[in-house]
């Protein structure tokens, strides 16, 4: 298991890329099991609330976490989504 986290600006819907990392893992031998999303959470310590998934090719070439957030007026700052990567 691997656990990896990017942290982009707080928007209405956002779509963060963790295709390098899926990559890494294939390139290394390891052969994917499962891909979660985590807990977003907001730099103005604030919950961010809405959906979180991941979205994923057959083969997880490609590999992205969304978010619909839904944030209130004003809660800006930057957003954290985490990925847990679960491979053999």
């Amino acid at each position: 298991m691997e656990c990896f986290s990017k942290t982009v600006a707080t928007d209405t819907n956002i779509l963060v890329d963790f295709s390098p990392e899926v990559n890494q893992i294939i390139k290394n031998g390891g052969k994917i099991i499962s891909a979660i999303p985590g807990t977003t959470t907001n730099s103005n310590n604030a919950l961010v609330y809405g959906k979180v998934a991941t979205q994923a090719s057959s083969n997880w070439s490609e590999v992205y976490v969304r978010c619909n957030s839904n944030y209130y007026s004003g809660l800006g700052g930057t957003t954290t989504l985490t990925l847990l990567v679960v491979y053999e």
